[in-house]
């Protein structure tokens, strides 16, 4: 029979709040990497900023400019075809089809390079950060996990904070 006025052995007493903020202050106690950064830290280190960005956008748009023709052509073209295609019902309307379906497929292309281009500098960046901080691949997976825990802990202790009275 168990005695229902006592806690069991090796059980804690706290409330609900107090381990929330226990759990707050062991994230950010703990730390990775060779400059004893936490999660969160790490987290801000690894963001690419605005002017980043802009840089980006803008190598990427001479990169473009010197691999392949501009999109106002891809789009000409496409009109073009278009235009054949419904004007003329013989081979050369099917050529114009054919020439509009493949300046789309060339646009459809060029914004996924765009896509793989930034993503591949966030990555890029944020593995250059986790190697200069000394941390393992496995780590950093837990890093990201760690610091959307910590974020979550601290809107929760912010509302346990608002929902005091003011003394």
């Amino acid at each position: 029979m168990v005695d229902e006025g006592h806690p069991k052995k090796g059980t804690l007493n706290i409330s609900l709040e107090q381990a929330i903020r226990l759990k707050r202050e062991l994230g950010q106690s703990i730390t990775y990497g060779n400059r004893d950064l936490n999660a969160r830290q790490i987290g801000e280190l690894q963001k690419v900023g605005a002017t980043q960005w802009a840089r980006v956008g803008r190598d990427y748009d001479k990169w473009v400019k010197t691999t392949g023709t501009q999109v106002a052509v891809l789009i000409a073209i496409a009109a073009l075809g278009l235009i054949m295609w419904f004007y003329f019902k013989s081979w050369i309307g099917r050529v114009g089809i054919v020439c509009a379906i493949l300046a789309a497929g060339a646009i459809y292309k060029r914004k996924n390079h765009r896509e793989g281009y930034i993503d591949g500098y966030d990555d890029g960046f944020q593995a250059g950060v986790n190697k200069a901080l000394g941390i393992s691949d496995e780590i950093a997976g837990q890093i990201g996990q760690m610091a959307i825990d910590m974020e979550i802990d601290d809107r929760t202790v912010e509302a346990f904070d608002k929902q005091k009275p003011a003394p």
